[in-house]
């Protein structure tokens, strides 16, 4: 039983120290067209994402992270999270 409540109690204070927060958003060109197959990036990490069919996205990042979106034959562009939970992005040609 000890040691049941032990690992409860870790696991609490590990989600504390690697907080994470899921932002969802959605990528469109200037005209307003949903970009799908946008790569979307955690800035200095492996961690990513792809905007799905209706340039959807769903990604979870850490605290005060950066994204950095980027496609083919559009200008890349990071945007810092912040707080956020929903972020929309316009790439430019």
């Amino acid at each position: 039983m000890k040691k049941a409540y032990l690992i409860f109690i870790l696991s609490i204070f590990s989600t504390f120290a690697f907080a994470q927060q899921i932002v969802t958003g959605k990528v469109l060109d200037t005209q307003g067209l949903p970009i799908p197959g946008v790569n979307i990036l955690e800035k200095g990490t492996t961690n990513g994402s792809i905007s799905d069919m209706n340039g959807n996205y769903t990604i979870e990042v850490e605290e005060n992270a950066t994204l950095v979106f980027s496609y083919v034959g559009f200008t890349t562009k990071e945007i810092s999270v912040g707080t956020e939970s929903s972020i929309e992005v316009t790439l430019t040609e």
